[in-house]
């Protein structure tokens, strides 16, 4: 595993050399004074962002790294009014394997303030998880179509967790309770409460596609939302398949099972799809406040508003209660 100071630390480091892992998230020439080009880039994670600087004698020392994606670097931390550089003398891509913690490369500015605290409990989950299911959540996270536009999207249009962030603030709010309604449902079932937790962060994902930070994509309902979950991690699902064939097919039942529309579900072969799909349901109904003064309200006499927080019934939503 790669080393990490993280950027917040790294001004404690003053005139030392270290090695650490940071998200590569721009790279760009600068013009010498003394002649020639240097690369300036700016180094993310989940506490900041630093700029690193390699000089022309250094490129040579410099590896091939998609933006985006995760580097080692070796550099010395320098102090430039008051805020530390890296003067980078070696950089090298890394493999998910290599890192430690994936959301911890998350870049922290690109996540709205309110989402701030759902960042730290993504952390907290995935070194919770146990391998090879921290492998596939590291593998995910890395991946620059899910990642980094996890930290923004919205969670709907207009119905709930509908800001910026809010995808994010949906898929950790009920993680505690997950992992606790697993153990007490199904108790000699050790892989439990990691699948109800994995299953209720990426139940949602394929709205990166279908609601997106601020517009859909172009063709965004399409395909439901769910089935969009399916097609972003099918790789992440294929490795964790081979390395662990049932609990890659449990996750993917999971998935599967959120993929099917409320009202033609059976009932659920594998209790934690029952238990995130009730979730999923809940944070929605919990996030829209409908506590007993709006059912009250909502039923005096002459009132003929439907009540704060009823489903909007976009982005293929069915969050409706159904009777099977």
């Amino acid at each position: 595993m790669s080393s990490r100071y993280s950027t917040s630390a790294l001004a404690e480091q003053q005139g030392n050399s270290l090695r650490s892992s940071f998200l590569l998230t721009e790279c760009n020439e600068k013009p010498c004074s003394s002649g020639g080009t240097r690369l300036q880039l700016v180094l993310e994670d989940s506490d900041g962002s630093v700029l690193g600087f390699v000089w022309p004698e250094r490129r040579g020392f410099i590896g091939a790294a998609p933006l985006f994606t995760p580097v080692e670097v070796l550099a010395e931390v320098k102090i430039f009014d008051g805020e530390p550089q890296l003067r980078v003398q070696q950089l090298n891509g890394l493999q998910p394997d290599d890192v430690d913690c994936a959301s911890e490369l998350l870049p922290l500015r690109r996540c709205p303030i309110d989402a701030h605290g759902a960042l730290k409990r993504l952390i907290e989950l995935e070194r919770s998880l146990p391998e090879p299911l921290g492998g596939f959540l590291r593998r995910a996270l890395l991946d620059p179509a899910i990642g980094i536009p996890l930290l923004r999207c919205r969670a709907s249009v207009n119905h709930h967790h509908a800001q910026p962030g809010g995808l994010l603030l949906h898929c950790t709010s009920a993680l505690d309770i997950a992992a606790n309604l697993a153990r007490w449902a199904l108790p000699t079932d050790a892989n439990a409460p990691a699948m109800a937790q994995l299953g209720y962060l990426l139940h949602d994902l394929g709205k990166l596609r279908s609601v997106g930070e601020s517009s859909r994509s172009l063709h965004g309902l399409v395909i439901r939302h769910e089935i969009q979950s399916l097609l972003l991690l099918a790789p992440h699902l294929k490795w964790l398949e081979s390395q662990d064939a049932d609990l890659g097919a449990a996750l993917q039942y999971i998935l599967a099972y959120l993929a099917t529309p409320a009202k033609s579900r059976p009932w659920g072969e594998y209790l934690v799809a029952e238990l995130v799909a009730s979730l999923d349901t809940w944070s929605a109904a919990g996030h829209n406040g409908r506590d007993m003064s709006a059912l009250l309200g909502g039923h005096k006499a002459g009132a003929g508003n439907k009540p704060q927080g009823m489903p909007a019934n976009d982005d293929h939503h069915e969050e409706a209660r159904h009777v099977r």
